[in-house]
């Protein structure tokens, strides 16, 4: 007999959201986690003893202004601080950039570079803006099938058309920004390199790609949507760091019933004639409820915790398709006070072909002993990292403060 209507295999921040949803719609939930801890990527943990970090992700903005509200999570203490400044980028002649929030310090910094640029930038970013306030709310609306032949998918369908022609003369941009490039757009808007560089950071973040190949310019255009505490396109941090959204979602979940289990690893789920039943537990405990969902990613649901006889075909293949490669590296390093870079010539690496623009590296120097904590974030496909006097070295992102 199942004793509970759902199980949810994995306890991060999409998982606890699911089963806070559920369990506040009166469902009896249950949540797997295989860690020790809640959150998945969205986690603190202490690295070091009294040092906590977020381990993964470290900045938030699309987490839906509705689901702070409808689960509370301010009551369980959830809270955003705004980036301010949101990035600077060093350049080998000594020289950097500053960008954030502060329009007249944006303006000043760019000017350094280009008055040009620094007119075009609000210009630029209103053009975005634009086209987020269409492509935004769709985040929140399940996507219409237009080969369903349902009156609603078509309805849908219609509507999001309406909404596209009233873009107007930004309706091309809006499709270049969804399919194309990031550089040829950049390059179209500014001339300074400087400017350039740090904002096609934005563009490859997490992607194996470069600024030139098509689909960049989404991943560009994914940074201005999002809002922290009502402002919008500006990303921010969570106090006491990511784990913190995990712990108000688990918390909010708790309060309307559901139950989560940490350090209970699931080995696979229970199919039967095609319908789920439940999983097993790796120390083969079995579990039983007529839903399961799974906070994993389609490759480990699907072809690790499910045996592939149960599934159609095709859907197996489609699976096997997809295409896992990244490029992100994340570093946090323990210092005793903020560090001061310093170009060095040292590692700037990459194939001819490659068309991501370089950036040269830059030495983190502290002293050996540390009390505090700082980060740095490698996000190009490719990175160079090596010591410095006993201290960190490492390839920046000129973002490096910014996922």
């Amino acid at each position: 007999m199942p004793t509970h209507d759902v199980i949810i295999v994995g306890g991060g921040h999409n998982g606890l959201t699911c089963a806070a949803y559920l369990a506040r719609a009166g469902a009896k939930v249950l949540v797997l986690e295989r860690r020790h801890v809640l959150g998945g990527a969205c986690t603190t943990e202490e690295v070091w003893p009294g040092c906590k970090v977020s381990t993964a992700a470290y900045v938030n903005s699309l987490l839906r202004p509705q689901v702070i509200r409808e689960l509370e999570l301010k009551k369980y203490g959830f809270e955003m601080l705004p980036r301010n400044p949101s990035s600077f980028t060093p350049f080998p002649d000594g020289r950097s950039l500053l960008l954030g929030p502060d329009a007249k310090l944006t303006y000043e910094e760019i000017s350094k570079f280009s008055a040009k640029d620094a007119e075009a930038l609000p210009k630029y970013e209103a053009m975005l803006l634009r086209v987020a306030e269409f492509i935004e709310p769709l985040l929140d609306e399940t996507p219409p099938d237009p080969f369903a032949g349902r009156i609603g998918d078509l309805w849908k369908l219609a509507k999001i058309g309406w909404q596209f022609r009233k873009l107007g003369k930004d309706a091309a941009k809006a499709v270049e920004i969804l399919t194309g490039a990031a550089r040829p757009i950049l390059d179209r808007w500014f001339e300074s390199e400087q400017l350039k560089v740090t904002l096609a950071t934005d563009a490859i973040i997490g992607a194996f790609a470069s600024p030139s190949m098509p689909g960049t310019a989404y991943v560009l255009f994914h940074h201005v949507m999002g809002e922290c505490d009502g402002a919008r396109g500006v990303w921010g941090y969570v106090r006491g760091g990511m784990g913190g959204i995990s712990k108000a979602l688990a918390d909010s979940a708790r309060a309307h019933g559901a139950e989560i289990q940490t350090n209970a690893p699931v080995a696979r789920l229970i199919v039967r004639d095609g319908h789920v039943g439940g999983v097993v537990l790796e120390d083969g405990t079995q579990l039983f409820a007529p839903m399961v969902a799974s906070n994993a990613d389609a490759n480990v649901t699907f072809l690790k915790l499910t045996d592939p006889k149960e599934l159609p075909a095709d859907f197996v293949s489609a699976i096997k398709t997809i295409d896992y490669n990244s490029a992100s590296l994340k570093i946090n390093v323990h210092v005793s006070e903020l560090p001061t870079t310093t170009p060095s010539t040292a590692s700037r690496r990459g194939p001819p072909s490659s068309n991501a623009r370089s950036r040269p590296s830059w030495t983190i120097r502290s002293p050996r002993r540390g009390r505090t904590s700082s980060r740095c974030s490698c996000s190009t496909p490719r990175t160079s990292c090596g010591p410095a006097r006993g201290t960190t070295a490492a390839t920046r992102s000129p973002t490096a403060a910014s996922r």
